[in-house]
């Protein structure tokens, strides 16, 4: 593995955190808030479900697709940049497009480019900090605050001003992500070449394959909370500053589980975290399909520490322990094509219909899902065990 070090090696912690802080300025206000920006534009309940699963299920093909390119060059930052550039032209031309067909193919340009992005910015991080005292968990915290502070802020700006503001806010944070990307460090790593197959390697590993199905059923299961929590508890007459504030709530617990990430992790195991986040979740969306009181929902939007931040981790963990250098970026990109393509995306093209004909009781759906996510997460321990006992014999 390479870098580049000397004089800015000091300043590590820094870049690695600032990159953080600028991609969570786009998903803060992406999350959040793009549903009431594709409403303003004419879009139904259906079509804001399939343009906002779109960008997602993007991860599920060109994420690994991206990251199995980086293993294969030994690239990360240069790819990186490439990407960022495509991805801002592809926001931009959301300006010169409209009606739900426009939508959807400029949401598929943009969301194919931004696919890799946060899997290649995990990978840096992990690979940068091995031999060294920093924690991901205190790195990527960062993100999490970013996140509060963008989903608080325009919840507070939107009460005041039209919904086209979100888009620029989103764009002008894209850019700001490029910016900050240029200050990462230049990891490398040995190039694969074209005879690598680091999907294959992968995915022939039974422990991996359950450790994907088990992502990818627990945040599958937030689809419906990522795509209609806002425009659900804006037609319960709650606020746009009350309802970033909830937002942010839930991200301040994440954030509280993170600072402790190190201490957690050196005494839970990964598929130990997995469970939490899998049980926890469908303790959460079954109180949400009750459509709750407000003090109900200010206390379970804490649990968001355990059923994202735990599984996050988790993930983390268990790739950091099981994958070697040289298929790293692929194992995070398949992590977030599980997690965020198959499970979020597939899920959130058919949350829109749950929701329009269900409403808040389609959280049973999701509820559901929580449980197969436990199941898989009990397979990953047992299959776990198994290894560590054939290993000592």
């Amino acid at each position: 593995m390479r870098s580049d070090s000397g004089s800015i090696a000091p300043l590590l912690p820094y870049r690695l955190s600032a990159f953080y802080i600028a991609i969570f300025c786009v998903i803060g206000s992406q999350m959040p808030f793009w549903p009431v920006w594709l409403q303003a534009q004419g879009m139904g309940g259906v079509e804001i479900g399939v343009l906002t699963a779109i960008p997602v299920l993007a991860k599920l093909i060109f994420s690994p697709l991206f990251a199995s390119l980086g293993d294969r060059l030994g690239e990360r930052k240069r790819l990186m940049l490439l990407f960022l550039t495509a991805a801002l032209i592809s926001f931009l031309a959301f300006q010169l497009v409209s009606g739900f067909v426009g939508l959807l193919v400029v949401s598929l340009l943009y969301g194919m480019f931004w696919a890799p992005l946060m899997s290649f910015g995990d990978n840096i991080t992990l690979l940068s900090t091995r031999g060294t005292d920093l924690q991901y968990g205190r790195l990527r915290l960062w993100g999490s605050i970013s996140f509060i502070a963008m989903s608080f802020g325009v919840g507070l700006v939107l009460d005041q001003s039209g919904d086209q503001m979100v888009y620029w806010v989103i764009l002008s944070s894209i850019l700001l992500t490029f910016l900050v990307t240029l200050g990462l460090p230049d990891v490398r790593v040995t190039p694969l070449g074209k005879a690598g197959k680091p999907i294959r390697r992968l995915l022939k590993d039974k422990g991996f394959r359950l450790f994907l199905m088990c992502v990818a059923f627990i945040h599958g299961s937030h689809a419906l909370y990522y795509a209609f929590a806002t425009l659900h508890w804006r037609s319960l007459g709650y606020s746009d500053a009350l309802i970033g504030f909830l937002w942010a709530e839930a991200v301040v617990a994440e954030v509280v589980f993170f600072i402790y990430g190190s201490k957690i992790n050196a005494r839970v195991a990964a598929y130990g975290l997995l469970i939490l986040a899998a049980s926890t979740a469908a303790f959460r969306w079954a109180a949400y399909a009750y459509d709750p009181s407000f003090i109900v929902i200010f206390i379970f939007q804490l649990l968001h520490a355990f059923s994202f931040g735990a599984m996050h981790l988790g993930a983390m963990s268990y790739m950091n322990r099981a994958v070697s250098v040289d298929l790293s970026a692929t194992a995070q990109s398949l992590y977030g094509a599980s997690a965020y393509g198959l499970g979020a995306g597939v899920t959130l093209m058919f949350v829109g219909m749950m929701y329009e004909a269900w409403g808040a009781q389609a959280f049973f759906i999701m509820t559901l899902m929580c449980i197969a996510g436990t199941i898989c997460a009990l397979a990953l321990r047992r299959h776990e065990k198994r290894q560590t006992q054939a290993s000592e014999t």
